[in-house]
């Protein structure tokens, strides 16, 4: 055993309050790029939240269990005579493994209480039940050193139910002294508890543990393989907006009005002899225009596929907010044919698009 600096043990409350504010800060990103996703994916991505608010209040829980039994065994420490207290010291460290061990207190104990051996090595104690407003002084420490070298013991132990003052560290550094203040003290008694445990028992509650975890990992990787057969690879994208392209000089000229004018015979001068005649002007003919294509807003991204069903192959994808034209729908009028702003062709699911019923009715059906 190696001496050890006292090290309290983290407040429950202080804690809690660190978790919730970390969770607070990773939240709002998270939650920003899962709301970007297909709905397969918020789904799988819900799922794992509740799986980490689980293990999260399962760790509050055990923080505040273990709070509380630390707060009881300091009562009932407090509540110890000195020579009850050396008693209790002197069975923590029989569960402890330690042997040989024998009271020393009274008259003419020269600064030991109890005296026993750990691995082979003889060890001298000194027991001070102190509440945690006292510390012990320095000289205490002193004490136990001096004791340690007319004892002729290999090491020495000074054990509180409160703390220790950095002098009395100081005192005890580059000496063959161990000093366990309150916290330390805790966690021994912990320790030994877990120690005379019912092996049975503890494998139960471990077995128990171990088959929380393994289902919240098959539930969380079942949502996931769901989420990618479903909707694909997750991907989020950026709103595209679509603006109407310029009409060049020569898109015009080629249009119908275009093609009307430059068709117009040019005036002709005629001789001044005789009487001008009015020119009879062809009557334009305006060509037929094909009707607009419909469009809607895809409100979840999901894939464009080959064919209007979970198995056809995936062409491609649509992104939220993304304007796409409706060229034509299944038979069960489940499945859209698009055609999304890269040019790609292909089904997607309806549950996809911003889609109104009116709309949905004048689509043709297109045969797959």
């Amino acid at each position: 055993m190696s001496r050890r600096r006292s090290r309290h043990s983290p407040d429950a409350g202080s804690a809690i309050g660190a978790l919730f504010l970390l969770g607070l800060i990773g939240f709002r990103p998270f939650w920003q790029t899962v709301t970007n996703l297909a709905l397969p994916w918020q789904i799988a991505a819900a799922v794992l939240i509740l799986s980490v608010a689980f293990v999260i209040l399962w760790f509050v829980r055990l923080l505040i269990r273990h709070a509380r039994q630390r707060s009881l065994v300091r009562k009932e420490l407090y509540a110890l005579t000195p020579t009850e207290f050396e008693e209790r010291v002197l069975l923590l460290l029989k569960d402890l493994g330690w042997s040989h061990l024998r009271l020393r207190g009274g008259s003419g104990d020269r600064g030991v209480d109890l005296e026993g051996e750990f691995q082979g090595t003889r060890y001298v104690v000194q027991c001070k039940r102190y509440h945690h407003n006292k510390s012990v002084s320095p000289s205490a420490v002193r004490d136990l050193v001096g004791a340690l070298h007319i004892q002729k013991a290999d090491r020495a132990l000074l054990v509180t139910t409160s703390s220790f003052t950095p002098q009395g560290y100081a005192e005890a550094r580059d000496q063959a002294v161990e000093l366990w203040d309150g916290a330390i003290l805790e966690q021994k008694i912990s320790e030994a508890a877990r120690l005379r445990e019912d092996p049975t028992r503890r494998q139960a509650v471990q077995r128990r543990r171990l088959a929380t975890f393994i289902t919240l990992v098959v539930i969380n990787g079942l949502s996931v393989l769901s989420a990618f057969a479903i909707a694909g690879p997750p991907s989020s994208a950026p709103p595209t907006i679509r603006t109407a392209p310029t009409p060049s000089p020569e898109s015009i000229a080629g249009s119908p009005l275009g093609r009307t004018a430059s068709s117009l015979p040019l005036p002709t001068q005629t001789p001044s002899s005789e009487e001008p005649q009015p020119t009879a002007l062809p009557t334009p003919t305006v060509a037929p225009t094909e009707p607009p294509v419909p469009t809607t807003t895809v409100f979840n991204g999901g894939n464009v596929r080959a064919a209007p069903n979970m198995r056809g192959t995936v062409l491609d994808q649509v992104h939220a907010g993304e304007i796409v034209e409706l060229l034509g729908r299944s038979a069960d009028g489940n499945w859209l044919y698009i055609r999304n702003p890269r040019g790609q062709v292909g089904w997607t699911h309806r549950t996809l698009l911003t889609l109104e019923a009116d709309i949905s009715e004048r689509l043709e059906v297109v045969a797959p």
